[in-house]
């Protein structure tokens, strides 16, 4: 079966996404009108703004919250999983950063309300994301011009990581609390009282569903190892089989997989590599920290697995028919995905950059090659770094031909996508023709 002929079948999940954004963005403007037409009278202006940005940081967190559910709704909102993940990380940064001047400015004249339990709550919720917020942004910092503590959070695995992530939650609701038990704006103002609670509510429950609910609404399907391949020094390639019924995909998507075995069942966000015609599903998989070298170095047929999914928006056909597709090193996962399920109905005329360090990383390179010498709408460039030097904006918009206005699709390393969607679209490229892939997990 054809990745056209599955169009019919499974719900498009991506589009534009300016439903999701417009929602996020709309909601926290509107907080902000609210409070000021709202502002209950005899509030010094210095505490008033700063419970504003406190109560505004408790929003931002509850958005954060529900956009960690994974609901379906949401994904097509947003046009993709990926994208919730960006404004997940957005809503929940933000928040921390209203924070600070909110614990600036609510000092700044008396506390008729104050009690120790209140403050001591605020202390805990204030301490508890930050810490949070740092350890999720350590991986993107210059890790070794920082403290030893951060050196440790930019380091440390992905599950440990995500443990204490589930922790985001509980300090929400402290600071619901703390909210609510000392900020005087809230005990003159009904209006402001009721949307307080009810948006701290919102999240709240957001988070129980995530963590208490959602494994019962999130499709599991069991599967089993049945071939390992490495195919260089640092990838491999995990076969699976389904035991009973198998996961029905977009060519593009990504799943979570779990192993069993000593120490297994944690959860890890990998792309689909194989064919969405083929019952067995293939994942391409680089060694890149503790638990995939882990996998490389130990993992052996006849595990058995558990895939949650599918998800994320990354689908081709919905674009444009000329487009560019970028995939730098492991990247090529998705990309790979799409080429496995080409047939003759394919319409887009693309070209296709597989960037790589070094010729020997380029995994599946015969295949794509293959694909590409009996598509001749697919044009593939491999550009090896050793030897062709480093793939560059401008080198890909000087192939393309005058008058074509191309969509772009990447997925590669977090710093290379982000140099490219500025790169492209400081030489012309609309942002809104402009998707990569979330290649990392935090």
């Amino acid at each position: 079966m054809s990745i056209e002929s599955r169009r019919q079948e499974l719900p498009r999940v991506s589009g534009s996404g300016r439903a999701g954004v417009a929602a996020v963005v709309g909601v926290a403007l509107a907080n902000i009108v609210l409070w000021l037409l709202a502002r209950p009278d005899g509030q010094p202006a210095g505490r008033f703004f700063g419970e504003l940005l406190g109560a505004e940081a408790v929003l931002l967190f509850s958005i954060s919250l529900v956009l960690a559910t994974l609901l379906p709704p949401i994904e097509r909102a947003f046009g993709g999983l990926d994208r919730v993940a960006r404004w997940h990380r957005h809503a929940a940064v933000s928040g921390v950063l209203l924070l600070i001047p909110h614990v600036v400015l609510v000092g700044s004249a008396a506390d008729p309300y104050a009690t120790s339990l209140g403050h001591a709550l605020g202390d805990i919720a204030l301490v508890g994301l930050l810490i949070l917020a740092l350890w999720a942004l350590a991986p993107s910092l210059r890790a070794s011009r920082w403290p030893g503590p951060i050196q440790r959070m930019a380091r440390a695995s992905y599950e440990h990581w995500l443990t204490a992530h589930r922790l985001t939650g509980l300090f929400v609701i402290v600071a619901l609390v703390h909210g609510a038990v000392v900020d005087p704006v809230l005990h003159r103002s009904t209006l402001l009282r009721v949307v307080f609670i009810v948006v701290g509510a919102v999240g709240t429950v957001a988070y129980l569903y995530r963590e208490l609910f959602a494994r019962y609404f999130v499709p599991i399907y069991d599967y089993k190892v049945v071939d390992v391949e490495r195919l260089n020094k640092t990838t491999l390639t995990v076969i699976l089989a389904p035991a009973r019924r198998s996961l029905s995909f977009t060519p593009g998507q990504f799943v979570f997989l779990a192993l069993g075995g000593a120490g297994g069942w944690e959860r890890h966000p990998f792309s689909v590599s194989s064919s969405s015609s083929d019952a067995r599903v293939e994942l391409t998989i680089k060694a890149s920290g503790d638990y995939t070298r882990d996998l490389y170095d130990q993992l052996q047929p006849g595990v058995p697995a558990k895939l949650a999914g599918p998800f994320g928006g990354f689908d081709y056909r919905q674009g444009g028919h000329d487009q560019i597709w970028i995939a730098g090193g492991i990247g090529v996962t998705p990309f790979l995905s799409w080429i496995r399920s080409i047939d003759g109905q394919f319409d887009r005329a693309v070209d296709f950059y597989y960037s790589v360090a070094h010729v020997d990383d380029a995994v599946y390179l015969d295949e794509i090659r293959r694909v590409s010498d009996g598509q001749p709408s697919l044009r593939l460039h491999l550009v090896s770094a050793d030897t062709d030097g480093m793939l560059t904006p401008d080198e890909v918009i000087r192939a393309v031909p005058p008058g074509t206005s191309p969509w772009v699709y990447m997925c590669g390393p977090p710093p290379m996508m982000k140099a490219f969607s500025t790169g492209l679209h400081r030489l012309g490229v609309r942002r809104s023709r402009i998707r990569w892939e979330q290649f990392g997990a935090r």
